[in-house]
């Protein structure tokens, strides 16, 4: 890094042109290497060709479809505009060597000149860019670790926690092998060889049901609700090397999984392989150790709550609204980072367009949308939400800085992971590996951060009665 303004920068080696301590931006020029410069050049080409073949537009002595050189587009788009779309290409280069002076810098760096007209694929090529510093955050008070907040929850669904608890609990059976003689009762687990035929109008035995409907080694619960009851009543008694044939009516389903076998009357020859006795486990840490390493019985209980709120107005999301507005009435920052308002700005506008082409949007509509006067008119309209979120992202950073939290890399990946099985199970295209990085580290962090201003705070919890639980009107 030099602070020479005489001094040329190369690459890896950017100028500090000025550093503006009290509007926290540093004044930097830096050189992308020639590789990058016609790498972005290359890729700016193959971008306009295509659009030069979606508009259907010919030069003579070139064929429909064939990639135009260079010159070529320049002439037909504009070389200033070429070689602008290249700055947009070079922003992650531009970036790496901006971080190379050693200062710390929070967004991206905006770019006051790109010299286009400087610009030569191939060869350096020198960016003049102002950077936005970190700025000095205070809290007021007893700081971030003195938060006090009032959570107030619905009631409790003791019903449907008591079922996730049987559920999991049913997960973590213990099936234990009975001695020879043993005759099955309600609650044991039949394993057996099963085949299904059809019923002919007479009883008998007709053709053989989809393979769906039958199995080897096949466990079946002796218990209602979990197979067929006439299935179910017709293994009571039996004993291991017994084989039974059993007639049964599939149970009516006009759609979804069964419909096909709805309302069939069947046949199941039954060869009993071994008869098992369950245990349900003691909801206890045992348990919970079991489900995962290291896990307690209040951790499990949690989960399980969790599980039972769902996604939306759970009580942590309701604990962490009030904590994060707790933290902001105590958080001061000098100067807020005109980069970060700049970049959820843009993000909060392209999700809104992406939105409106799912709904049903045309290109011409959305063109029409996405012009320099609507985007500055959103920016205005959002900006109080836009400054709440990147002023939270800042305190987040810095509290997760001071207090040592951190996101391991196996918990990205295994985010990364069940976002790529979600996206395959919907038949989605993957999601952008770099883009979903961030977010996910970003969600992680701030759970994370979340969890250690609870562990700080004082937090009164009011439980809301349910209706039936209110004392009557007087």
């Amino acid at each position: 890094m030099s602070t020479d303004s005489s001094v040329v920068p190369i690459p890896g080696k950017p100028r500090v042109n000025n550093v503006d301590k009290a509007a926290y931006v540093a004044y930097l020029s830096v050189c992308i290497p020639g590789e990058a410069t016609q790498k972005a050049m290359t890729a700016a080409c193959d971008v306009f060709n295509e659009e030069v073949k979606k508009k259907g537009y010919t030069v003579p002595g070139f064929r429909p479809g064939v990639n135009l050189p260079r010159p070529y587009l320049y002439q037909i788009f504009g070389e200033d505009k070429v070689k602008l779309f290249c700055a947009n290409l070079l922003a992650g280069d531009i970036q790496a060597e901006c971080e190379k002076t050693g200062l710390m810098f929070v967004g991206r760096g905006r770019i006051l000149a790109f010299n286009e007209e400087q610009f030569a694929p191939g060869k350096p090529h020198v960016v003049d860019v102002a950077c936005d510093l970190w700025p000095t955050i205070t809290y007021s008070g007893k700081g971030y670790k003195g938060l006090a907040v009032t959570v107030s929850t619905g009631p409790v669904d003791s019903a449907k926690i008591d079922a996730v608890k049987k559920s999991i609990t049913e997960r973590y059976k213990v099936l234990k092998p009975t001695p020879l003689g043993y005759s099955a009762a309600m609650g044991d687990v039949v394993v057996a060889d099963m085949k299904g035929f059809e019923r002919a109008p007479d009883g008998s035995r007709g053709g053989p049901l989809p393979a769906i409907a039958s199995g080897d080694q096949v466990e079946i619960p002796l218990e209602k609700g979990k197979f067929m009851d006439s299935l179910i009543e017709g293994l009571v008694g039996c004993q291991v090397g017994d084989s039974r044939s059993i007639a049964i009516t599939f149970p009516i389903k006009p759609s979804g999984p069964g419909a096909a076998m709805s309302g069939k009357q069947a046949i199941f020859e039954v060869e009993v392989l071994g008869l098992k006795t369950k245990t349900l486990p003691s909801w206890d840490d045992e348990l919970a150790g079991r489900i995962r390493e290291g896990m307690t019985l209040q951790e499990l209980d949690e989960e399980v709550r969790k599980a039972v709120e769902g996604e939306g107005g759970t009580s942590e999301n309701i604990r962490n609204e009030k904590l994060a507005a707790a933290l902001l009435e105590i958080a001061s920052i000098d100067q807020i980072p005109a980069s970060l308002m700049e970049e959820q700005s843009v993000a909060r506008f392209q999700s809104m367009l992406s939105d409106f082409k799912e709904q049903g949007s045309s290109d011409e509509q959305l063109e029409e949308m996405a012009t320099l006067e609507k985007f500055e008119k959103f920016k205005e309209i959002s900006r109080a939400n836009v400054e709440k979120v990147v002023v939270l992202g800042m305190l987040f950073r810095d509290i997760a800085e001071k207090e040592g939290v951190a996101v391991q890399e196996r918990e990205v990946q295994e985010q990364l992971d069940l976002l790529a099985a979600q996206a395959k199970q919907k038949g989605e295209a993957p999601p952008d590996p770099a883009q979903a990085r961030d977010e996910v580290e970003n969600a992680l962090l701030r759970r994370k951060v979340f969890d250690c201003l609870a562990s700080y705070a004082d937090i009164t919890w009011v439980v809301e009665e349910s209706p039936a639980e209110l004392p009557p009107a007087v």
